[in-house]
């Protein structure tokens, strides 16, 4: 059908048209029905290979020394590569990437902030992170909302199998309201969660998934090691996993001026957190003009 300019979606009917000019309304009913998505070929391979040398010369100048991938003997387990934003433009390209923010915006709405970029390295040993929701970093336990407070676009910047540590999802967990219980967390091997399935894909795929989805990665068996960029994102009202106040320059902001949606990821829309002058009305009322459910 075609979506008009009907008044009561007012912030939806522009977006939905995007969704469909990039084709990917067929993902987005992934993401409704199955709480998850995969997008394969969501970075081009320039910008994967960029990303990737950006990631592991993050990951050298942390640990002081240089990384194998295909071969990594010293690292063992899984360690994390955070507060990528500042390191490269190619994060910026990476967060704007229009497929993947379309239907983080069609999640969140569209004041919709950055909470953390960050890259989980996972080696050979350790064991596999448990399955668990986002939605209050675990602690909420039950009764979770029907809406995602948080999502996560996962970039594979490596292949993803199985045998190698990818992601694994329940399918439809979203819908479940609530994170799961002890026996339902294992991952992989005989007392796995028998509804937990490996998300195994090339690199470049963005995997999507709503707040609620239960989610973990497996236990990485062989050598070298699993590279992913984690950019999560989160509603206004909530406190972000990184905090941008210092790090955020004016010179960035000016670079994206023309970008709708910059400012806003980097909290510079944000109503909270006001002291004795009190709340900012103009951005009040921005935040409350046209809101529709999905915002």
């Amino acid at each position: 059908m075609e979506i008009g300019d009907w008044r009561a979606t007012r912030d939806l009917n522009d977006l939905y048209r995007q969704i469909r000019e990039l084709g990917l309304e067929t993902h987005l009913a992934e993401l409704e029905a199955f709480g998850f998505t995969c997008i394969e070929g969501a970075m081009s391979p320039e910008l994967l290979q960029r990303t990737r040398d950006a990631i592991v010369s993050a990951a050298e100048e942390q640990w002081g020394r240089k990384i194998d991938i295909d071969n990594e003997t010293e690292h063992e387990g899984y360690e994390l590569v955070p507060f990528l934003l500042y390191k490269d433009p190619i994060f910026e390209e990476a967060l704007l990437n229009p497929g993947p923010l379309a239907l983080v915006t069609y999640l969140m709405g569209k004041h919709v902030v950055l909470s953390s970029m960050s890259s989980h390295f996972k080696a050979p040993g350790g064991n596999a992170l448990p399955l668990h929701s986002d939605t209050g970093n675990g602690m909420l336990r039950e009764m979770l909302s029907p809406i995602s407070h948080v999502c996560n676009v996962n970039y594979a910047i490596t292949d993803y199998t199985e045998a190698g540590g990818c992601l694994g999802v329940v399918p439809g967990s979203h819908r479940l309201f609530r994170q799961p219980t002890a026996p339902e967390m294992a991952l992989g091997g005989e007392n796995g969660n028998p509804n937990a399935i490996p998300i195994e894909c090339p690199a470049g795929t963005a995997v999507i998934w709503h707040g609620n989805t239960w989610h973990g990665s497996y236990k990485r068996e062989v050598p070298g090691v699993r590279i992913n960029l984690a950019v999560y994102f989160a509603r206004q009202y909530l406190t972000t996993q990184e905090d941008n106040s210092n790090a955020l320059t004016p010179e960035l902001l000016e670079k994206y001026k023309d970008h709708p949606q910059f400012a806003t990821l980097m909290g510079q829309d944000t109503m909270y957190g006001w002291s004795e002058e009190g709340p900012d009305m103009d951005k009040m009322r921005a935040n409350y003009a046209g809101r529709t459910w999905h915002s």
